[in-house]
C-alpha cells in the first residue's frame, strides 16, 4: 500500500517516513499540500496522511481537492492536527477526511489507524474487481446473444445493432429520460428481437401484413418469448420488461398487453421508435426525404407526437450529414476512435461483424483487429471521410 505523507515540519516528516517504511509501507513525502497534490497526479496512491496546518496548501484544502476530483480509486485520508476539539473533527470530516489523529502522535494508535485504512482500501479494491467481473460477464452475455442473432439471421442481427445505437441516441435527445437509462435503452434495443430466434426464415422475410394464421401468432408472441428468455438473467430483468413492451402502440392497439399512451414505459417507446425508423430505412429502403411522410402517418397511432417530432429532427440531422459525407476505405491500423463506419463489416462468410453507422471506440477497433488476426475479415473497412482524425 502506497502512502503520501505531507508535513511542513521536516523532522516530523523524516521520523514518520522512517516508521512507515519499517512497517512495510511504500512512502512518498511532501513538504506541503501543493506538493502532495502534485504527487497524486503522477502516481496511484491509496492513503494520504496530511498535517492540517501547512503553507501553500493546508491539509483541509488538500482534502477538499481530493474529494472534488474524480480519481479512479478511493483515496483514504488521515488528517493530523495539534487540536482535537469537536469543531475541528467535524470540519475535517466535512472536508472529506476519513480519520483524524492528534499530535503528539502515538505510534501504536497511528499504526492501528493505518491498518483500518488498509482494510478499507483493500475492500474497495475487492469490490472494484468484483464489479469488473460482473461487468465482464454482463458484456459476454450480451455478446453471446448478439452472436446468436447474427448467426441465426444476419439481417436480424444488423437490425438489432442499429436499433440499439439509435435508441440510445433518441434517449439522449429526450428531455424526460435520465442519463442512467441510456445504457438500459441501448441494451433493450440490442435484444428487443431476441424472441425472433427460432422462427422460420420465410416468416422473418415477410411483412406483418403478409402473415396469416399461425404465422401471425408466432410473430405476435415474440415479445413475450424475448421477456421469458431475458428475465431469468438477474442483470437483464429491467431489459426484459422493456423488450416485452416494444410493440405496444400509442393508441392501445399494440401487443402483447394493449398498453396505451403514458402506460407504455418511455424506454420501450424509444426502442419502438428506433425499430420503426430502422425498418423504414433498411427494410423499406425509404429515402431520408420521404421519411417524414411515413412518420406522420404513424403520429398518434403507433407513436406519440413527441416521439414523431424526435424522429423527424433526428432524420433531418442525418439527411444533412449524409449530404456532407463521402466514404473512404481504411486499413484497420489507420482507424481512430470517433470514426463512423459507412458500411457493414462482414466476415468472409457474409455474417455481420459490425453494423454500418457504428461510431468506433477502442473496444470496437480491438474487436475488428481480433477478427483480422483470426483471418475472419479483410484488412479494410469503409468509414465516413469527415470523421477521420486530422
Amino acid at each position: 500500500m502506497k502512502i503520501i505523507l505531507a508535513d511542513d515540519d521536516k523532522v516530523s516528516l523524516e521520523l514518520l517516513e522512517r516508521q512507515l517504511t519499517l512497517w512495510g509501507y511504500t512512502v512518498a513525502t511532501a513538504c506541503d499540500g501543493q506538493q502532495a497534490w502534485h504527487l497524486l497526479q503522477v502516481e496511484p496512491v491509496s492513503v494520504v496522511v496530511s498535517d492540517w496546518l501547512m503553507p501553500e496548501m493546508d491539509g483541509l484544502t488538500l482534502c477538499r481537492k481530493i474529494r472534488e476530483t474524480g480519481f479512479k480509486h478511493y483515496i483514504y485520508i488521515i488528517l493530523i492536527s495539534g487540536q482535537d476539539t469537536r469543531q475541528d473533527i467535524v470540519e475535517g470530516l466535512e472536508a472529506g477526511a476519513d480519520d483524524f489523529i492528534t499530535k503528539p502522535i502515538n505510534l501504536a494508535e497511528f499504526r492501528a489507524r493505518l491498518q483500518i485504512a488498509a482494510r478499507v482500501v483493500n475492500l474497495e479494491a475487492a469490490l472494484n474487481q468484483r464489479y469488473k467481473e460482473i461487468e465482464s460477464s454482463y458484456y459476454q452475455t450480451l455478446q453471446m446473444f448478439t452472436q446468436l442473432m447474427e448467426s441465426f439471421d444476419e439481417t436480424l442481427g444488423g437490425h438489432c445493432l442499429r436499433v440499439s445505437r439509435l435508441a440510445r441516441q433518441l434517449a439522449t435527445r429526450h428531455p424526460a429520460v435520465d442519463e442512467e437509462a441510456y445504457d438500459l435503452v441501448e441494451t433493450a434495443g440490442l435484444l428487443h428481437d431476441i424472441g425472433m430466434v427460432g422462427l422460420s426464415p420465410e416468416l422473418l422475410a415477410k411483412r406483418r401484413t403478409e402473415m396469416c394464421g399461425d404465422e401471425q401468432q408466432q410473430f405476435l408472441s415474440h415479445p413475450v418469448r424475448s421477456e421469458l428468455l431475458l428475465k431469468n438473467i438477474d442483470q437483464l430483468k429491467p431489459v426484459a420488461k422493456i423488450v416485452r413492451a416494444h410493440h405496444e402502440q400509442h393508441n392501445g392497439r399494440g401487443f402483447p398487453d394493449n398498453l396505451a399512451g403514458a402506460d407504455i414505459p418511455m424506454t420501450a417507446q424509444l426502442v419502438s421508435a428506433a425499430s420503426i425508423y430502422d425498418n423504414l430505412r433498411h427494410r423499406g429502403k425509404v429515402d431520408f426525404a420521404q421519411i417524414p411522410d411515413h412518420l406522420q402517418r404513424l403520429c398518434g397511432y403507433q407513436l406519440s407526437p413527441e416521439l414523431i417530432d424526435l424522429l423527424l429532427a433526428f432524420n433531418m440531422d442525418l439527411m444533412k450529414a449524409e449530404q456532407a459525407r463521402t466514404d473512404t476505405p481504411l486499413s484497420l491500423a489507420a482507424l481512430d476512435e470517433g470514426m463512423i463506419l459507412a458500411d457493414d463489416v462482414r466476415m468472409k462468410t457474409g455474417a455481420i461483424v459490425m453494423a454500418a453507422d457504428t461510431q468506433l471506440n477502442h473496444h470496437h477497433i480491438d474487436k475488428l483487429k481480433g477478427y483480422l488476426a483470426l483471418g475472419n475479415i479483410n484488412d479494410q473497412v469503409i468509414v465516413y471521410k469527415e470523421t477521420r482524425s486530422s
